[in-house]
C-alpha cells in the first residue's frame, strides 16, 4: 500500500507516492549485474590506474599495505603479488629478531662490520651506551652523554674528577743518538716560543711537556698543532741511545710522520720504491707498526698509533681516585714455572728492578693522600706496575676522597724524609716493545675471570688463589698542571693526570675509574673546559686541526643554512655580515697589511706565540710599553681572551670591531642610565640580489615543471602504444641542472670571495671570536678570539686612557657592545 504522505521530486517535478516495502530478491535480481561489472574492473588491469591497495575504501587502507600484503583483505592479496612481482622491486626479507641479532656471536659479527667504517676505541661499547657518538678523524669518538652535563662537568672540572679517553691521538715512537735526535727537533721548533723538545728540563724523562710542532724550518709559518711528548729515562747501558713518544693528534698524524721522515732521511725498510715521502709513508692496513730507519743514521721511526690507551683526569680528586684505582703491585717471594709472567723475566733481566720498583712504591706512597695534583712539579712522571684493576674495583659506584695527611696538619712534627732519586720514578718496562706484546697476549678476559671465580671462590666477592697470580700492569703518569697564573684563573684549575695504559686494559682501567667516582665527558665538554681555562682547544686558524675543524663547521652550518625554506634563512646581507660560517682569516690579514698589493697571498699569516712579543702586549695593555716599539709583523694574529662588560652572548664567529669617539659615550650614558642594551645599532642594508634570486627561482620551477610535464607526455604515449603493459620509463636526471642552481643561489645568498672583511659594516673589522660562551667560574661571557696586528695597533690610538676595549657583534644581530681584552698565554 503506497503511504499517504505525498512527497515532492524536485528532479521530476509534482507529488509522488513512495512504497512501503521492497523485495528483495527482485532488487538483488537487479542490481546483479552492476556488481559483476564492478568486480571485472578491479580485477581487470587493462585501464586500471591504481594499484589494488589503493582502490580499497578509505576506512579499509592502511599505510602497510604497500609492502606488507598480510594487511589486506585475503580476496584481494592475490591481486596485489601479481602487481607487486611486476613492478620489478625485489622481495624484502624479514629482518632477524633482536633476540638472535644480540646473541654473542653474531653481535661480535657486527662489530667486526660496523669497525670497518671507523676506528673503535677500547672504550666505545662503553661510551656507545652512555654517549652520542659522532664520527671525527677517523674514529668514533664520544660527542656529548645523553644527560644533562654542563654544571655538572664544570663541578667535576673544579671540585671532583672528570675523564676523558684521548686514546685516539697516535703516537710516534723516535729513537736514536741523542745529539741527532736534539737536532733534528730543533728544526721543528722555536725556542722563541718556549722550551724546546730538546731542553734539559723533559730531556732527562722526569718531565712531559708540551711543543707546537712546525715544518721544517718554516717557523713561524707552517704550524702543525700541538703535541705531548715525553723522553725515556736512561735506564739502559748505551746511555747516548734515546726514545721519545710524541703524541699527535689525528689530523696532523700523517704530516708528523713525514716531517720526521724527512729530517732524518729515513726509508721505509718494507717498500723498494722510496721516491717521495709520501711513497716512504704509506703503508699497508695489514702492518701493524710502521718502520722508518736509514743505514746512514742511527735514529728510528715507529709509528704506535692505536697501541697505546691514554686517558686524561682532571680536577683535584683525580689523584685520590688513581690511588683508589690503582693498588701496587707487590712481587712474589717465590714463582712456580708454571705461573710465571712477563714480570718474572723482566726482573730477573734487569738487575736494578727491585731497587726501582722499591723506590716508586716508596715516592707513591708519601703522595698518595695530596688534595690535589697541582701541588707536584708540573709536567711531573711517575711509572707504576700496579695490580690488574679488576681485582681493587668497588660493588657500587664511590667517590674517593683523600685523607687528610699529616703533612697539613701543622701542630705535629714532620719527620724529615728521605727524597727518591727522580730519574728512578719514570722507568717503566711499558717503553719495551716486547712486554707491550706480552701484555696484551698473556691477558686474562673478564669472562675468563669470571670463570676462574665461580670455581674457586667459596664466597661470593671474596679474592680467590688464581687472582694473585694474574700478570701486573705497567702504567706511566704525566701530571698536568693546570692554570700558573692567579691573574688568569685561580691556581692548579685544570690540573689533573694522563694515565697511559697498554693495549688490552683500556676498558678495565676506565671501568674501574668510573666506579671510584671519575665522571666520562666527551668532546662538547673538553670544549667548555678550554673556554673556562682561555686556550683555544681546535679554534687556532693557523695550525691543521684548527683548519679542518673550521671547513667542517661551515660545511654543517651551510648545508643546515641552505636546507630551511628562503623566508626562514637569516639574511646576512642586510645585516652586513660577509662571512657568517667561517672566519676569513686570510683576506682580513691582506686587507690590514698596507704593504701587499690587491691579490697577493705570497704572505700567508700566522699566530703571534713569541713569549717575549706577549710579554711586551701584556705590558702594553697596562700602560708600560708602547705597542709600536714592538715590530710586530703585519701577517701576525695576536690571541686575545675577551670578557663582555654587558649582557649578551654573541656566540662562535662574532666580529671584533674597533669603536668610535662615540662609542664611549654612549657607553657611559648606558651606565649612567642603568641601560644594558646595545652601545651601537648597525643600520640595515638593502638586498642588492634579492630580485634577482626571486627570478632565478621562478625561472628555476618553471623549468623542472616543464621537464615533469615532458616525461609525463612521454609516459602516456608508450601506455597508448602499449595497453595493458606496464611501462616504466627512466628516472629525471636533474641532479646538473640542480647542482647549478644551487651553486648561483647560494653564492646570492651568501658570495664565497667578499668584496672586502675589514670594511664591511660601518665599524673596522679587526678580528674574529672563534669560542664564545658563558664562563661558570668568571660568572661572565668570555670568548677567545684573533685580532690583527696592524688593527690593534690602531685600537691603542683609539684608547688613549683607561682600559682597552673592543667591540663584538654577533652574526646574527644587529648590536655592539663592548669588551675588555687580555693577551691569552
Amino acid at each position: 500500500m503506497a503511504s499517504l504522505n505525498l512527497q515532492y521530486d524536485a528532479a521530476i517535478g509534482g507529488n509522488v507516492r513512495l512504497p512501503d516495502e521492497i523485495n528483495a530478491a527482485n532488487f538483488a535480481e537487479s542490481r546483479k549485474e552492476e556488481v559483476c561489472q564492478m568486480l571485472r574492473n578491479m580485477a581487470s588491469t587493462t585501464h586500471q590506474r591504481k594499484l589494488m591497495h589503493q582502490s580499497l575504501p578509505l576506512h579499509m587502507r592502511r599505510r602497510a599495505m604497500s609492502y606488507d600484503p598480510k594487511r589486506l583483505p585475503r580476496k584481494f592479496r592475490s591481486v596485489h603479488l601479481s602487481q607487486f612481482s611486476k613492478s620489478g622491486v625485489s622481495e624484502k626479507k624479514k629482518r632477524p629478531s633482536r633476540k638472535f641479532r644480540r646473541k654473542p656471536h653474531n653481535l661480535l659479527k657486527e662489530y667486526e662490520r660496523r669497525k670497518r667504517a671507523s676506528v673503535w676505541l677500547e672504550t666505545h661499547v662503553w661510551h656507545a651506551k652512555r654517549f652520542h657518538m659522532v664520527s671525527r678523524w677517523g674514529y668514533k669518538i664520544p660527542q656529548a652523554p645523553c644527560n644533562k652535563s654542563y654544571r655538572s662537568s664544570y663541578r667535576a672540572s673544579s671540585k671532583h674528577c672528570l675523564m676523558h679517553d684521548l686514546s685516539y691521538e697516535g703516537c710516534v715512537e723516535v729513537s736514536g743518538n741523542e745529539t741527532a735526535l736534539k737536532e733534528g727537533f730543533r728544526r721543528m721548533c722555536s725556542d722563541r716560543i718556549g722550551l724546546t723538545m730538546g731542553a734539559k728540563a723533559y730531556s732527562a724523562g722526569q718531565r712531559a711537556g708540551y711543543v707546537w710542532l712546525y715544518e721544517d724550518g718554516a717557523y713561524p709559518y707552517g704550524c702543525l698543532g700541538k703535541v705531548r711528548f715525553l723522553w725515556r729515562p736512561n735506564d739502559t747501558a748505551d746511555e747516548d741511545h734515546r726514545t721519545v713518544w710524541i703524541f699527535a693528534h689525528p689530523t696532523f698524524y700523517r704530516q708528523l710522520v713525514e716531517q720526521l721522515v724527512k729530517i732524518f732521511q729515513l726509508q721505509n725498510a718494507l717498500r723498494k720504491t722510496n721516491s717521495t715521502i709520501k711513497d716512504i709513508t704509506r703503508n699497508p692496513a695489514e702492518i701493524r707498526f710502521p718502520r722508518y730507519s736509514s743505514p746512514e743514521s742511527t735514529v728510528e721511526v715507529v709509528e704506535l698509533k692505536d697501541t697505546l690507551n691514554r686517558f686524561q683526569l682532571t680536577g683535584p680528586l683525580s689523584h685520590a681516585t688513581l690511588n683508589k684505582t690503582f693498588r701496587l703491585f707487590v712481587p712474589p717471594t717465590q714463582t712456580d714455572v708454571a705461573n710465571q709472567t712477563w714480570f718474572t723475566e723482566y726482573s730477573d733481566r734487569s738487575p736494578k728492578c727491585k731497587k726501582v720498583l722499591t723506590n716508586q712504591m716508596a715516592y707513591w706512597t708519601d703522595i698518595k693522600d695530596l688534595t690535589s695534583p697541582g701541588e707536584l712539579s708540573p709536567g711531573e712522571v711517575i711509572a707504576l706496575i700496579v695490580q690488574d684493576p679488576r681485582l681493587n674495583r668497588p660493588s657500587r659506584r664511590t667517590k674517593a676522597l683523600p685523607e687528610l695527611p699529616a703533612r697539613y696538619n701543622f701542630a705535629e712534627s714532620i719527620l724529615p724524609r728521605e727524597m727518591q732519586p727522580r730519574a728512578i720514578r719514570s722507568i717503566s718496562p711499558l717503553w719495551d716493545e716486547t712486554i707491550r706484546k706480552r701484555i696484551g697476549e698473556e691477558m686474562k678476559s673478564t669472562h675468563e675471570l669470571n670463570q676462574l671465580r665461580n670455581a674457586e671462590a667459596f664466597v661470593p666477592g671474596e679474592p680467590c688463589a688464581s687472582e694473585l697470580l694474574l700478570q701486573p700492569v705497567p702504567v706511566i703518569l704525566l701530571q698536568n698542571p693546570g692554570s700558573q697564573d692567579a691573574d688568569y684563573k685561580r691556581l692548579g684549575y685544570g690540573s689533573g693526570w694522563e694515565v697511559i695504559v697498554p693495549a688490552g686494559y683500556g676498558l678495565a682501567v676506565w671501568q674501574s675509574l668510573t666506579m671510584w667516582g671519575a665522571k666520562a665527558v666527551g668532546q662538547q665538554q673538553l670544549n667548555m673546559m678550554a673556554l673556562e681555562s682561555g686556550y683555544d682547544r681546535y679554534g687556532v686558524p693557523d695550525t691543521v686541526p684548527g683548519q679542518l675543524e673550521a671547513t667542517r663547521v661551515q660545511t654543517e652550518a651551510l648545508q643546515k643554512y641552505f636546507n630551511r625554506p628562503s623566508n626562514k634563512r637569516v639574511n646576512y646581507t642586510k645585516l652586513s655580515i660577509v662571512s657568517p660560517f667561517r672566519c676569513p682569516w686570510t683576506q682580513l690579514t691582506r686587507e690590514w697589511n698596507s704593504t701587499l698589493k690587491e691579490g697577493n697571498d705570497a704572505s700567508p699569516f700566522y699566530v703571534l706565540r713569541d713569549q717575549d712579543s706577549l710579554a711586551k702586549l701584556r705590558m702594553a695593555l697596562d700602560r708600560k710599553f708602547n705597542i709600536h716599539s714592538i715590530g710586530l709583523s703585519p701577517n701576525a694574529l695576536v690571541p686575545v681572551l675577551l670578557t663582555l662588560k654587558t649582557r649578551g652572548n654573541p656566540g662562535d664567529n662574532a666580529l671584533i670591531c674597533l669603536p668610535n669617539r662615540s662609542d664611549f659615550r654612549m657607553n657611559k650614558q648606558n651606565r649612567l642610565d642603568a641601560q644594558h642594551g646595545p652601545v651601537y645599532m648597525e643600520p640595515l642594508q638593502q638586498d642588492p640580489h634579492a630580485t634577482e634570486r626571486a627570478t632565478l627561482r621562478a625561472q628555476h620551477l618553471r623549468t623542472l615543471k616543464r621537464l615533469r610535464n615532458r616525461r609525463v607526455r612521454e609516459k602516456k604515449r608508450l601506455q597508448r602504444a602499449k595497453p595493458g603493459a606496464l611501462v616504466r620509463i627512466p628516472k629525471a636526471n636533474n641532479r646538473a641542472l640542480v647542482e647549478e642552481q644551487l651553486k648561483r643561489m647560494s653564492e646570492l645568498w651568501l658570495p664565497a670571495t667578499p668584496a672586502t672583511i675589514r670594511n664591511q659594516c660601518t665599524r673596522e673589522c679587526f678580528g674574529y671570536v672563534t669560542q664564545c660562551g658563558f664562563s661558570l667560574s668568571e660568572g661572565n661571557v668570555s670568548g677567545i678570539g684573533y685580532v690583527t696586528a696592524r688593527g690593534l695597533e690602531k685600537l691603542f690610538k683609539i684608547c688613549t686612557k683607561g682600559t682597552v676595549k673592543v667591540m663584538i657583534r654577533g652574526t646574527q644581530t644587529r648590536g655592539y657592545r663592548f669588551a675588555t681584552i687580555r693577551i691569552a698565554h
